[in-house]
């Protein structure tokens, strides 16, 4: 299977490319006030507005650093309202497609329950890498920034 790879600080992750709609360079963002540092703020895409969060913030409690790898990964949940919405996830160093055997990767020897990310492990050419699942971010972000998140990804900029 085909994985875009990334980086968070020295740590290697991948998403699946079926699960990405787009990467794009890093744009500038419209900041909103009063939410939690991950969220990155608003891009316009295709006339639409779409909620970008910044992975390392996430991870890491620090701003992805903006340098010409650093990408925009535009990804396509179902919102609970059964409509789709786009969203973004802002990474750095997201330059490569591999591919890796999904049979080889294994759960985590340790995990924190309450961290975005508990994906399984595989080592590829001598590293670990992490996969990450868009559901599994999405399930431990703050819900109130979801629900507006949907309202976002449903109206057009004009």
């Amino acid at each position: 299977m085909l994985y875009v790879q990334f980086f968070v600080d020295k740590d290697r992750y991948v998403i699946s490319a079926r699960d990405i709609i787009e990467i794009v360079p890093v744009v500038s963002l419209k900041i909103v006030p009063m939410l939690p540092n991950y969220a990155a703020g608003l891009m316009n895409y295709h006339g639409r507005q779409v909620p970008v969060i910044d992975l390392c913030h996430l991870l890491l409690d620090r701003a992805c650093r903006k340098k010409l790898s650093t990408r925009i990964i535009l990804v396509t949940r179902s919102g609970n309202s059964g409509k789709s919405m786009t969203l973004g996830f802002m990474v750095e160093k997201a330059t490569e497609i591999i591919a890796i055997d999904e049979n080889l990767y294994q759960p985590p020897a340790m995990r924190n329950p309450d961290a975005p990310t508990n994906g399984p492990i595989v080592e590829w050419q001598g590293v670990l890498i992490t996969k990450i699942s868009i559901e599994d971010v999405f399930d431990k972000l703050d819900k109130r920034f979801f629900q507006q998140a949907e309202i976002f990804a449903s109206e057009t900029i004009p």
